[in-house]
């Protein structure tokens, strides 16, 4: 099975009533509007109304070349369009928002900019925003891994049964109503604690990143206090493993790899701030691969973050977002045993 033969299937996942009004913000050029067409049509049957926007990255370096500087500042109406529409699906053939390699280098700020009010348009206030990146070549390359890998770890994980996700999904997030403290442990004694009192949780189980398949939210973060033990991660193509991290009142303060530390420290804002618990839930993703938005998602897994979390009911605002990925030994939650 393909990428295209997957669309029906993906949309099965999709949770938006009749007469919504779904703008697909497709990042590709033309020779892949099937992808957009494909998926188009499937929204169309489902009752939903998409709107389709084409973000052409050949488009673009050809309008910016030839269009002069003093008319590449778009006035506020322009972005008004992106507010009629309910919901979005992002639809990334390649790293977004990277412009063509000959893009104009002397029109970077105008095309940043108007990127910028593009995001800040189709962002707020939406029912769901879906992020789905498509397994091309230029996205596999783009995480370090042979296409052949990437593929197939992406169609495996796009077609999981929706319902059954659904359900699960439903049924990690009720056994957490309530609870106030939770505790992970990992290796032989490492223990991190955190407290989760008036935090939403997430369900990412077809309307969110995809491919999908988790529950998450974002802890108190100055409760997050003690040591867990990371088996591996990948950070900028090199393989990390049996990494220790340790927090005070939410701050990754060391870490048996200091590479982390000096990755996170790159960023402003809060990028060295905990962020995220999560709990994968997608039977399909069975190995890690060192690519988080997969990995993140394997069932029996769990997950913290550092960086960015006031998307999703936190604090911490940065460009920068981290996800570690494990298995604990002992989860307890309010001095009981968690098990999923």
């Amino acid at each position: 099975m393909n990428f295209i033969d997957s669309i029906h299937h993906i949309a099965k996942g999709f949770e938006f009533e009749k007469g919504e009004i779904v703008l697909l913000h497709f990042f590709g050029d033309n020779r892949d509007l099937d992808v957009l067409d494909k998926l188009a049509i499937e929204i169309g049957k489902s009752g939903a109304v998409p709107m389709k926007f084409q973000q052409s990255r050949e488009f673009v370096k050809d309008y910016y070349s030839a269009v002069d500087k003093e008319n590449l500042t778009f006035p506020e109406k322009y972005f008004d369009v992106f507010k009629i529409a309910d919901s979005v699906i992002d639809i990334c053939m390649y790293p977004v928002p990277a412009p063509h390699k000959e893009f104009p280098r002397d029109k970077m700020d105008e095309y940043r900019q108007n990127m910028m009010n593009t995001m800040r348009s189709i962002m707020p206030d939406k029912k769901y925003y879906i992020q789905l990146r498509v397994p091309t070549k230029e996205n596999a390359a783009a995480e370090g891994l042979e296409f052949s890998v990437y593929e197939k770890a992406m169609l495996d994980a796009f077609n999981i049964d929706y319902v059954k996700l659904k359900e699960k999904s439903k049924e990690v997030i009720k056994g957490f109503e309530g609870v106030k403290k939770v505790e992970i442990y990992t290796g032989k004694d490492s223990r991190l604690q955190f407290d989760i009192t008036e935090r939403p949780w997430h369900r990412d189980d077809g309307f969110g990143d995809l491919p999908c398949g988790e529950v998450y939210v974002a802890p108190v973060e100055e409760s997050v206090n003690g040591d867990i033990i990371i088996p591996k991660a990948f950070l900028n193509g090199d393989r990390l493993e049996n990494i220790t991290l340790s927090f005070e009142n939410g701050v990754l303060v060391s870490s048996s790899h200091q590479l982390i530390i000096e990755h996170a420290s790159q960023f402003p804002g809060d990028s060295n701030v905990f962020a995220e618990f999560g709990i994968g839930l997608n039977e399909n993703v069975k190995d890690l691969l060192g690519y988080a938005l997969i990995d993140e998602k394997c069932s029996e897994t769990m997950h913290i973050a550092i960086g960015m979390n006031d998307m999703f009911g936190g604090k911490n605002s940065s460009p920068f977002h981290m996800d570690f990925i494990f298995k604990p030994t002992r989860v307890m939650i309010d001095h009981m045993e968690f098990k999923l």
